[in-house]
């Protein structure tokens, strides 16, 4: 019996972006008070900064060879990976900035700033998750785009700031706030283009329907 679902969820790419949740859970443990746990700690960032540049690469490989007409288990347009990838790295974020609220405890407006495209993408989300309508004429984007990249590795580097209480941490919070709101901007930006094309489309299809 064939699983043509389960078989586009595990792909190497897919893979490798649900491998930075249990890394978001091994974080909790490895953010201890002695050095050695420390540089555990820096050790999954950097594994999870990997998985997240390999997973986007092995993607557009595969899609490509699909493309070629060699076959693969990559949907058109992105397919599983495309949402995967963004939830991936929000809940190991998540998990890591969680993990260190509760060792580091450092000012909460900080971690707001680190997180703030979260935050304002997350109430939007369910928005657009619950509201037909409004799905009927916008149509979001889940793959990743150059400035969402960017702004996860801001996230890193301040999230390793706060690890080290690193004197510049403040203007690394507020390089992630930058680069996440000027994302989650191209993001809609993406999305009114693709359904304003739609909405070109469907009025196209219907003008040609009515004078055949």
């Amino acid at each position: 019996m064939s699983f043509p679902r389960l078989q586009n969820l595990l792909t190497v790419p897919n893979l490798l972006s649900l491998s930075r949740i249990p890394l978001g859970v091994a974080f909790w443990f490895a953010l201890g008070a002695s050095a050695a746990l420390v540089s555990g700690a820096f050790a999954i960032l950097a594994l999870a900064a990997l998985t997240d540049v390999l997973d986007g690469y092995l993607a557009r490989r595969l899609a490509a060879r699909a493309v070629g007409g060699t076959g693969g288990a990559v949907e058109p347009g992105g397919g599983v990976g495309a949402w995967l990838d963004p939830i991936c790295d929000k809940l190991f974020v998540a998990s890591v900035l969680a993990a260190i609220l509760v060792r580091r405890q450092p000012p909460i407006w900080v971690l707001m700033l680190i997180v703030s495209r979260e935050l304002v993408q997350l109430p939007i989300g369910v928005v657009y998750r619950f509201l037909p309508a409004l799905r009927s004429w916008l149509r979001y984007d889940f793959r990743a785009s150059v400035l969402g990249k960017g702004a996860t590795v801001a996230q890193f580097i301040a999230i390793a700031a706060l690890i080290l209480g690193h004197p510049w941490i403040r203007l690394f919070a507020f390089l992630s706030f930058v680069l996440g709101i000027a994302a989650l901007v191209d993001y809609f930006r993406r999305a009114l283009a693709i359904g304003k094309r739609r909405l070109e489309t469907a009025k196209a299809s219907g003008t040609a329907a009515r004078n055949p």
